[in-house]
């Protein structure tokens, strides 16, 4: 079946994804994101103008951005406009987070972060590996991360006394492994997948006896 122009840039996408967490960015090329892509190569270059304007457009759709539907082939983006709506989704985390905390919900806080962890997951991933890929943005991602940390362990301190900053990063850490690095990270990733589910719950039961 004959795929349509928004299917292939999803799957372009997709798969350099993958190639920029491991290898990396740096190394990966563009013949090898198309044969992952099950692509000939002049169809990455009809829909992006070079590696660069992919990179950018893979972290604007992780955003919630779309590309499809736009004029091809995409192009880089304005920094400080990539910047900015990057702020911007932080913020909406933040928000969302927040309100886990206010609820003084521990089933709600895990859930938050399980969706946001499956969510941009990868895209977190592609910052840890290429630090200096955007170093604003991973400056921006580390002190998301930090904030994350320290609510958390807020969170459980209230939860239980002998609780401390420290659990706050297990937690995430924990989430963050099985939600990101064991499932686009990991030689281990159709185990990851298909394990996900039990050891969420798992990990649930555990918090819930500790609290």
């Amino acid at each position: 079946m004959t795929m349509t122009d928004d299917e292939k840039i999803t799957k372009i996408l997709a798969a350099a994804s993958d190639l920029f967490i491991q290898p990396g960015y740096q190394v990966t090329q563009m013949q090898t994101i198309a044969r992952h892509a099950h692509l000939a190569v002049g169809s990455l270059y009809r829909f992006f103008s070079s590696k660069a304007a992919l990179r950018d457009q893979l972290f604007l759709t992780t955003l919630g951005v779309s590309v499809t539907g736009t004029t091809l082939p995409l192009t880089t983006v304005d920094q400080t406009q990539l910047l900015a709506q990057t702020q911007t989704a932080y913020d909406q985390w933040q928000e969302q987070f927040q309100s886990c905390q206010r609820a003084d919900d521990l089933d709600d806080l895990l859930t938050n972060l399980v969706t946001t962890f499956q969510r941009y997951g990868r895209y977190f991933l592609i910052l840890e590996h290429n630090p200096t890929l955007n170093p604003t943005l991973t400056a921006l991602y580390r002190d998301y991360r930090q904030r994350l940390y320290q609510q958390v362990g807020e969170f459980l301190m209230r939860q239980r006394r002998t609780a401390t900053e420290a659990d706050g990063m297990i937690v995430v850490d924990l989430i963050f492994w099985w939600c990101a690095h064991k499932q686009y990270d990991s030689f281990e990733k159709p185990v990851g997948r298909q394990a996900l589910p039990a050891v969420l719950i798992q990990l649930r039961t555990m918090l819930h006896r500790s609290h």
